[in-house]
């Protein structure tokens, strides 16, 4: 019931950082957060300092994840007694003022697979549950044999959709590192990739498996984080309260030239009418690409063993009918052309009989042209 109620929490936080307030609160908090004194941040982000663990071979090397910065600690040889390497690697987090840091598991970027997605902007709100479904169609693997996470790339832009970057790894080797180094002591927070000397600031790790740490230090330097922030907050209450003040006066002074204001901008919105629809023929001639240009870049991608039956172009859609020997390439050939998009097959491929090849039917969009 607890682990229920938790996922319903965490899918309620998803769907409000999905959100409009989930968008201005991420702006807000960045523009308190440069707004803070130097020493204040300094003091943050030390606070929020992680220790990593990377097993190599029969070595353990520890490091400091440091706004996801790393900087290597010791490195230990797992041949010793664990109890021993325990006790060594306490000591080092005590010089270090690293005893209450979370503790988090390192794979090498090398070691998980990567994919970028794009996906409609409602799904952020379920994304976990929304990766799930995809995983076995945009990787080799079922959600249930892997640990996954991503990083949003972009929310929106001109396509309006949510580009991501999943990370996958195997649950059976992930298992497999977490339990030798549970077997030594180590309780794990979360599991990280390292790109070089940096991390990518995600977490395989389920969150019922996670460790929680408590640190008194964090805590008073988020304690004073968040009186800084209440603190800014009443000054901009005070700022946006004197500026409705003097907006309420302005209006005052302006009423008496209400009625021509109001004629300025009728005149000044049929201004930018008339603009625009000059415009329009122009600029949809500008983005849409020419329908000549489509057919040369269908004919360059598509194989020697491929023939189209049916061609229809129109200003947003490509229509392909045809044949060819291996029909479930094609929506990635497609897809790599500057011009199409969102390729998809319209039913199922079939064979014929007469020449043994596949027959298919492939719908995509047009992309947009970005007029500079």
């Amino acid at each position: 019931m607890l682990k229920l109620l938790e996922e319903k929490l965490l899918q309620l936080i998803s769907w409000l950082k999905a959100g409009p307030a989930g968008t201005f609160f991420r702006w807000w908090i960045e523009e308190l957060r440069q707004a803070m004194p130097t020493a204040w941040q300094q003091k943050l982000q030390h606070a929020l300092r992680r220790v990593t663990l990377e097993l190599e071979g029969d070595s353990l090397k520890l490091s400091v994840d440091e706004n996801r910065a790393l900087r290597p600690l010791e490195v230990f040889t797992n041949v010793q007694d664990a109890a021993l390497q325990k006790k060594q690697v306490e000591s080092l987090l005590i010089e270090n003022e690293l005893q209450e840091a979370p503790r988090f598991l390192l794979l090498e970027l090398e070691s998980v697979l990567s994919t970028r997605m794009k996906l409609p902007l409602a799904a952020e709100s379920n994304l976990a549950q929304v990766l799930s479904f995809e995983m076995d169609r945009q990787t080799p693997f079922k959600a249930s044999d892997v640990y996954f996470d991503w990083k949003i790339l972009e929310r929106g832009g001109e396509s309006s959709q949510l580009r991501l970057e999943m990370f996958v790894a195997p649950r059976e080797e992930v298992d497999k590192a977490v339990n030798a180094l549970s077997s030594r002591g180590f309780q794990l927070a979360g599991v990280d990739i390292a790109d070089g000397d940096r991390t990518l600031g995600v977490n395989l790790l389920p969150v019922d498996r996670r460790v929680r740490r408590s640190n008194p230090k964090t805590r008073l330097n988020l304690a004073l984080g968040a009186l800084s922030v209440v603190l800014l907050a009443l000054v901009m209450t005070q700022s946006l309260y004197l500026r409705a003040h003097q907006i309420t006066e302005l209006e005052k002074a302006i009423d008496g030239v209400q009625g021509e204001a109001r004629e300025v901008m009728r005149i000044k919105k049929q201004i930018e009418e008339s603009s625009e629809a000059a415009g329009f023929l122009a600029n949809s001639r500008a983005e849409t690409p020419l329908a000549i240009e489509i057919l040369a870049d269908i004919t360059r991608i598509l194989p020697d063993d491929t023939y189209l039956d049916r061609l229809v172009i129109t200003n947003s859609s490509v229509q392909m009918q045809g044949k060819s020997q291996n029909a479930q390439r094609l929506i990635e050939l497609v897809n790599s052309s500057a011009l199409l998009d969102n390729a998809a097959f319209r039913g199922s491929t079939r064979l014929d009989a007469r020449s043994g090849l596949e027959i298919f039917e492939v719908n995509a969009e047009v992309a947009k042209v970005v007029v500079n």
